[in-house]
């Protein structure tokens, strides 16, 4: 482990602890329902997709819901639109520096840049609120927290940002308060994660691809895509990995493509790209999907059913 790397890890460490002690103190418990969506992972833990999952779960019971995500996720709040399949008029607020996403069917989409005072805000026009993301957030009292879990938590700093994956560690949070979904059990995972798919591609027509991805955990794309196309006929020529968010994605495809490559994207990273781009035949987007055990099931509908009744 590169010792420039370490000292940055204990930088990060100090900053975390004087921004929670000081600018993330609990606050009073809202009147409705919170559900965060997180992990001890900085990116790539499947958080927006189950978050979608969650608000179909909800959407089915007649609930009004609204999604929050971080307003720097640009990306994901566009997937939150596009997997949603709903009509949308998307308005910029500049002086909260927030945009919001108005959605039929009660649903709505928030990009934020600061959750709590967002669901406070709001918090009389939803019967639910889910956050994309905001496991740090310790000013939630009371809110359901779902842990997407790839690996065991992380108990040493040296495992912190830049020199791991991780952005906080497990003595950092109250275990009790943590609903964890293991999502690495190689027999039997509570969320299965996997591609069923990829577009412009028809298995038995054997190609040969390169693998383009911006994501905060590249490495499994890549195995996952390495899988699918070792099943179905795709030979993978190499990758290359851009940062999480990335704004200059659009540019990278397009400089492939003019090369007469195959490139395959995830989902997420489709969003960031025009319809032009979208519509090339050599581009192959994969289409994610996920199952749930009944047992993780009966879990979700317990602890969310007991909240959600609950008059407020």
């Amino acid at each position: 482990m590169e010792f420039p790397r370490l000292v940055a890890s204990a930088f990060y460490r100090i900053a975390y602890k004087f921004h929670h002690k000081f600018c993330l103190r609990p606050q009073p418990q809202l009147r409705i329902p919170v559900v965060i969506v997180g992990s001890y992972l900085a990116g790539g833990a499947g958080k927006t997709p189950f978050t979608i999952w969650l608000a179909k779960y909800f959407q089915e019971q007649g609930k009004k819901i609204a999604i929050l995500c971080h307003n720097a996720a640009w990306d994901e709040f566009l997937l939150l639109k596009r997997e949603l399949h709903l009509e949308s008029t998307r308005n910029s607020h500049t002086t909260s520096q927030r945009s919001t996403l108005q959605i039929p069917h009660e649903i709505k989409i928030i990009a934020t840049a600061n959750r709590y005072a967002t669901a406070k805000k709001i918090q009389d026009k939803f019967d639910i609120v889910i956050c994309d993301d905001g496991f740090e957030d310790t000013r939630f009292t009371g809110a359901i927290r779902f842990c997407l879990d790839w690996q065991e938590p992380p108990t040493s700093w040296t495992r912190l940002l830049p020199s791991g994956p991780f952005r906080s560690l497990k003595q950092d949070h109250n275990e009790n308060g943590i609903i964890h979904l293991d999502c690495f059990n190689a027999n039997t995972p509570d969320i299965h994660f996997f591609i069923e798919s990829i577009t412009n591609f028809t298995p038995g027509n054997p190609i040969t691809a390169e693998i383009i991805c911006g994501l905060g955990a590249p490495k499994r794309f890549i195995e996952d895509v390495y899988a699918f196309g070792n099943r179905f006929g795709i030979a993978i020529q190499n990758s290359i990995t851009r940062p999480d968010h990335d704004r200059h994605f659009s540019q990278i495809i397009e400089s492939e493509l003019s090369k007469n490559s195959d490139i395959i994207i995830s989902q997420k990273d489709a969003c960031r790209l025009p319809q032009a781009l979208l519509a090339h035949p050599k581009l192959h987007v994969t289409i994610q999907k996920m199952t749930i055990t009944n047992r993780t099931m009966g879990i979700i509908h317990r602890v969310t059913n007991k909240q959600t009744t609950q008059p407020h």
